[in-house]
Parts: structure tokens; sequence; C-alpha cells
């Protein structure tokens, strides 16, 4: 068991959760952790027992004690990556391989650390122990460009604190997370180029404020290589989220379906007109090519 184990992540069978206590469970002896499972049906209460606290939960009967033995808590993501592509050269190149009866003739290649080739992720449904220290994985991330974390039920906040380990980073994923509030990206994800929020509570006010900018300002450096948007399925019924999204310098593809935008007419086209003519550098609004712009200014 780890020395540090609150906050870890766990399985157990099939299922997986994350360990919220550790320590001694009246009347019973010995260590136990208490963990909330993913599944908030797995559990048999809410980290309560016999009138005492230990844990909380989100759901009345997601949490359990558990013997540690019963439990792994696998490897760190840099292990399971080294694990997966990491290949023992000398046994590849000792390795006889013959095409059509023909000897396969080796030459030598300089070597790649794996920590510095990583240039794609994907750790989608997942739930992930975020590091307490992103700047001593940089290096490892140096390269990375694209990473998809869908579904992992992360919040905005706790991605800008990792996102020092992505000095890089070109296409951002979170659909389907639990991103509510959008705080404004100091100094971090200035290479984004696409950013896919879609499928999250968000508040609308939040939107806002993250494009939001000094007085007398038409621009904004917050997001400045930013080119694709993605904000389907949210709760976004505001023109004025939509004005602010203006001012993102290089934004020219606009997802924002499934959300309750409304014209005077009722009509769903008139939204996306709207939308057009307020967003004067947009090229593509909900997966379709603006051919024509019409409209000047709402």
């Amino acid at each position: 068991m780890p020395l540090d184990p609150v906050g870890r992540r766990i399985s157990c069978g099939k299922e997986r959760a994350t360990v919220r206590y550790v320590g001694h469970v009246s009347p019973y002896e010995g260590l136990w952790l208490g963990v909330e499972w993913d599944n908030p049906e797995r559990g048999k209460h809410d980290g309560s027992h016999e009138g005492v606290r230990y844990f909380t939960c989100r759901n009345p009967k997601g949490g359990s004690f558990v013997r540690p033995q019963k439990v792994s808590f696998g490897v760190d993501f840099l292990t399971a990556v080294y694990l997966t592509y990491q290949t023992n050269a000398e046994e590849v190149l000792n390795e006889e391989i013959f095409i059509s009866s023909k000897k396969l003739e080796w030459f030598v290649v300089e070597e790649k650390r794996y920590d510095s080739c990583i240039c794609r992720i994907f750790t989608n449904v997942n739930r992930i122990s975020l590091t307490s220290d992103p700047w001593a994985h940089r290096q490892a991330f140096s390269n990375l460009k694209l990473l998809a974390l869908n579904n992992c039920d992360f919040t905005w906040l706790q991605m800008l604190e990792c996102a020092p380990m992505w000095p890089q980073l070109e296409d951002l994923s979170l659909e389907n997370n639990n991103i509510r509030e959008l705080q404004r990206p100091e100094g971090v994800l200035q290479t984004l180029k696409s950013l896919n929020l879609s499928c999250n509570p968000l508040m609308q006010e939040s939107v806002s404020r993250l494009s939001s900018l000094p007085r007398y300002t038409t621009s904004t450096d917050i997001f400045p290589a930013l080119m694709n948007l993605n904000l389907d399925h949210n709760n976004i019924s505001e023109w004025s989220m939509v004005n602010e999204l203006a001012k993102l310098p290089c934004l020219v593809k606009l997802s924002c379906r499934d959300n309750k935008l409304v014209s005077s007419d009722g009509n769903p086209k008139t939204v996306n007109q709207m939308i057009i003519a307020k967003l004067g550098h947009l090229l593509y609004l909900n997966n379709s090519e603006v051919c024509v712009r019409v409209f000047h200014h709402c």
C-alpha cells in the first residue's frame, strides 16, 4: 500500500473507487480503507458507520470499507506508458525476420526516450489521481499535442493545476466531465488550438468570464491560438456569451448545438444566422461550412 493512499485510485474486482479514508473502524480490528465507488450504487453507506463519520461521499450509497489486501493500487501513469510502449532494443535487433525468404537487415537508429516522445494521450472513461507536482512531469509531456480526458469527472480548476505539464498542448478534449465554472488560464494552455467542453454542466456566466477583457479593449490574449471550440449540450441561453466569444482572435470553428439560445422568431435557423453575424471570423458552425455571410452585426 502506498504511503499516502488517501485520494489514490484503486480497483477491486471489476469495480473502481477512490480512497477517502485510511485507519481503524470501530469496533473492528485492523486497518481499513474507506472508499468512494465510481458506481454510486456499489457501496453500503455515505462514509458513516454506527453514527461515526469517517469520510464523505457524493451519493448516499457510494461508500464502503474494504481491507487493503483486497484492492489494487495499480501503477502510476508514466509507468503504465513505459510498460506499454518501451521495448528491449537488443532483443528486437537480435531477432531474425524474413520477408519473402529474404532476411531483414537492421540499421542502427538513434534511441529515443519514451518520456520525451509522447504526443497523444487518450484516457477516456477513467478516474485519474492527479499529481501534486505537475512541474516534475513537464519533461515527460513536453511534446504532448493531443489530450483526451473525456468522462473523467474533472473540474476546470484541476485542469489548470495540471496544465504546466503540457507546454505544447494543441488539442484538449474534456467532454462529459464535471466542469461548471471556467477560470482564466493565466500563463498556461497558450498553445491550445482546439478545446472540447461539450456535455458539461457549464454555468454560462463563467464562459463569459473566460474571455473577459480589461476595459476599452476588443480582443484578448486568453487562448491566443484557439481556433476550434465545442460547447455542445450545455445550458447556454444568453447571447452575451456569444458576444464574448467574438473576442477570441483566432476562433474560426464553433459547435454550439443543443443549447438554449433562442431568436425572437423562435426559428433555430435564425439562431445560427445570429451566431454567424456576431462572430465575423467564423468559417464553420456546428460542423457546417459558413459559405456566405449576409449579416454584419446583430
